[in-house]
């Protein structure tokens, strides 16, 4: 390490510069590049630190050698330092030249940001407006075509594709939860529950048929189904956390999706009545206009293949009309 040290001394103190400048290194290269606007200055310094240098050298001989190490390494880090603060002087100009640029164009900057952030949002709209919806098998009495493109965007991608097709619903079939579970049976695999209450807000969540109630709280279901309201406008989903796997819960007497405390969306029996807050299953605020409310339709939407569509159409069509009890 010692005889390293020494060669790598030797080499910079030896001379061997010929007539262009020495670019091997960085700090040959900036003492060069500034020596002529320096020179005088250095030469003065060297000047003084060859007297001070003499006179110590001149009483020890056995501090010569370390002296003169050390006032080599002294003048090279001064020089350094000097060219390294010329260098950035240098650049500081130039940054600020470029800064007072950027300066008087601020204001366009901001607003062509403005302009791009505006395209962006408009782009997003746009392109949920030109979602290709699959064919529904009615109209809905809930959702607008263009809250059914939203909750469409929103489906897993196991079921996008598929026609939809109206299982059950309150006006057709009657206000009832056990023929809803019944219907739930005719097509198996996510379907889509939306629940309207009398103050006009629109709710529910997708859910995995068939629903089957127990005895037992039992929950059913996975990680796909989710939980949304279009209180607000457009529906806005909200999907599991991950804290619990309180998806659905089918009995008898209720239907509720979520839980953790409270459940995301409660209905009774009757499907008359029911209630909605927060749960750690969704992370969902109330979906409904107030936590209880009254049930003013229901909707259950299956996602049938196209191949299979008139089929199960027409075997949703046998079962006679319910009466609606409202």
């Amino acid at each position: 390490m010692e005889r390293s040290q020494q060669e790598s001394t030797s080499e910079e103190s030896s001379g061997d510069i010929v007539d262009g400048p020495d670019t091997s290194s960085f700090t040959a290269f900036l003492y060069s590049l500034l020596s002529s606007s320096e020179s005088g200055d250095n030469k003065k310094s060297d000047e003084q630190n060859d007297e001070v240098e003499s006179g110590d050298l001149q009483s020890d001989p056995v501090m010569k050698e370390s002296s003169g190490k050390r006032s080599l390494f002294y003048r090279g880090k001064h020089s350094l330092s000097r060219a390294i603060y010329k260098a950035a002087r240098i650049s500081g100009y130039r940054n600020q030249d470029h800064k007072d640029d950027s300066k008087a164009n601020v204001d366009g900057n901001d607003a062509e940001f403005a302009g791009v952030e505006m395209r962006h949002m408009e782009n997003e709209k746009e392109s949920v407006d030109l979602v290709k919806v699959p064919d529904i098998s009615e109209p809905s009495l809930l959702f607008s075509e263009k809250s059914r493109r939203v909750l469409y965007a929103s489906l897993p991608a196991l079921v996008q594709g598929r026609q939809w097709l109206l299982l059950y619903s309150t006006w057709r079939h009657g206000k009832s939860l056990s023929t809803l579970y019944r219907r739930s049976k005719l097509w198996p695999g996510l379907s889509l529950l939306v629940v309207g209450d009398r103050k006009g807000a629109v709710f529910g969540g997708l859910v995995e048929a068939p629903l089957r109630p127990t005895s037992e709280r039992k929950y059913q279901g996975s990680n796909s189904t989710f939980v949304f309201t279009t209180k607000s406008g457009d529906p806005v989903i909200f999907r599991p956390t991950g804290l619990n796997r309180y998806f659905t819960l089918c009995s008898n007497e209720f239907l509720a999706l979520g839980g953790g405390g409270h459940f995301a969306l409660y209905l009774d029996g009757d499907l008359l009545n029911g209630s909605s807050s927060v749960s750690e299953t969704y992370g969902n605020p109330c979906l409904a206009q107030s936590e209880d409310f009254e049930v003013k339709e229901v909707e259950l939407w299956g996602f049938v293949y196209a191949s299979k569509h008139e089929e199960i159409l027409s075997l949703s069509r046998m079962e006679a009309p319910g009466i609606c009890r409202w």
